[in-house]
């Protein structure tokens, strides 16, 4: 008996395929679109600029913490 995640195994794929090639992929999106689940509520602070700057900013913490050789224990943290 076949289940909902052969279908959507199909629909992946089928969507991965189609991402290569632009004509064929815009129209398999729009046929497979409405059977797609709906995207979650987008919140305030996760836009792709915030998410940027938040991932740079732990970076560079984490950057200074192994340049100075530290632990988190000794280090404040701003944000």
């Amino acid at each position: 008996m076949p289940t909902d995640r052969s279908a959507h195994r199909v629909a992946s794929f089928a969507l991965g395929t189609a991402a290569i090639f632009d004509l064929t992929g815009a129209v398999i999106y729009r046929v497979l679109r409405a059977s797609m689940p709906a995207p979650p509520p987008a919140s305030p602070g996760s836009g792709p600029v915030v998410q940027s700057a938040r991932l740079l900013a732990e970076a560079h913490r984490e950057a200074i913490l192994r340049a100075h050789g530290r632990s988190d224990a000794h280090v404040r943290s701003d944000g």
